[in-house]
């Protein structure tokens, strides 16, 4: 089990003093806090960006979906999640699970699909994997252990375009469908060596990534960003759109914001009622987000931007657990965090 989040103001180093929390903000010295409040059988590919290191496959294991894991998608044909020691399962229903094979054992962190066929996984040293058959097979884009740089969070714009962000300001980009990756000249977002936690797009097309002490960016194009001025200086983890030109973003200490309209910069304070901090979120059919994270609480924001806890273990409804993300799947939600993949109602 993992421990829960505890930090330390280590300056510049900014270190956890606990277990990495899902091994979604902390590998090989990084970490997300500012101050106090901030295989068997898979065979060997080549790497383009570190030659002279090969990756160790991941072992098969028995129950691999119970394990840690820290995101999940629906591709349209079946469910992919991702999580610790190289570990992707899939499954056709969100009850049955199956290990794939990976040609990494390095903790991953964020999965995002183009299309049923076409996605992508980040994680740690820097790490990319892409496929091309819908998550049954894997091959390495990327794998840098020497930049000391997880990733945190992918963004498929198309099965040729998609972004990616992490530690101290990395922001990378592919446009040829991973053949090639490069990083992005944005000084705004990456000038300050800041942790970018989570990109996404928003319902008008905008992308916009959160990150470490407060930071917001917003760009038409994933090359030129617009960097944003939300009234917190903590860590967002995560992001997801609100309305038509709007994003909420989400994280340390149950801090949530929104803004109607990101590129006005006006943002409104989300009671969560809770102080347990938020790594995942959703938007559900209805319009409402619901946000997960730790001790096992669930909080559904409304379209007014208003909070309710749904799901607090402080009262038994919840597990002494964290969620690190969650799809809505068949009048149920699919969650993954530390305990693996669980079936949540919000009846």
């Amino acid at each position: 089990m993992i421990a829960k989040l505890r930090f330390i103001d280590g300056g510049a180093g900014r270190r956890w003093i606990a277990p990495a929390l899902l091994g979604l903000f902390a590998a090989s010295g990084a970490c997300h806090a500012q101050g106090a409040d901030s295989a068997a059988g898979a065979a060997a590919v080549a790497v383009p960006d570190s030659p002279q290191v090969k990756p160790t496959a991941a072992m098969m294991a028995a129950h691999a979906e119970t394990g840690l894991l820290l995101g999940i998608v629906d591709t349209g044909q079946h469910l992919v999640a991702v999580g610790g020691n190289g570990d992707i399962v899939t499954s056709p229903d969100g009850e049955r699970w199956t290990q794939v094979q990976t040609p990494v054992d390095v903790t991953l962190t964020g999965v995002a699909f183009a299309d049923e066929h076409h996605g992508w996984v980040v994680g740690h040293d820097a790490l990319i994997l892409h496929t091309a058959d819908g998550g049954q097979s894997w091959s390495v884009q990327s794998f840098q252990p020497d930049l000391n740089a997880p990733l945190f969070s992918v963004l498929a714009l198309d099965s040729q375009r998609a972004l990616a962000v992490g530690a101290f300001g990395t922001l990378k980009a592919t446009e040829d469908g991973g053949g090639h990756w490069s990083d992005v000249d944005a000084p705004v977002l990456t000038k300050d060596k800041l942790h970018l936690n989570a990109i996404t797009r928003l319902a008008n097309g905008d992308l916009f990534i959160a990150g470490e002490h407060g930071l917001a960016a917003v760009s038409a194009d994933g090359r030129d960003w617009h960097r944003l001025s939300p009234p917190y200086e903590g860590s967002f983890f995560g992001a997801l759109p609100w309305g038509n030109r709007g994003a909420i973003a989400f994280g340390l200490r149950g801090n949530v914001y929104v803004s109607d309209d990101v590129r006005a910069d006006h943002w409104q304070k989300v009671d969560a009622h809770t102080t347990s901090s938020f790594f995942g979120g959703l938007v559900l059919p209805q319009g409402e987000v619901a946000l997960m994270g730790g001790d096992g609480e669930i909080v559904i924001v409304d379209g007014k931007g208003a909070g309710r806890v749904v799901r607090d273990s402080s009262s038994g409804q919840g597990q002494a657990t964290t969620y690190a993300a969650g799809i809505d799947y068949r009048n149920a939600l699919i969650v993954v965090g530390e305990g693996g993949v669980a079936r949540v109602s919000l009846k």
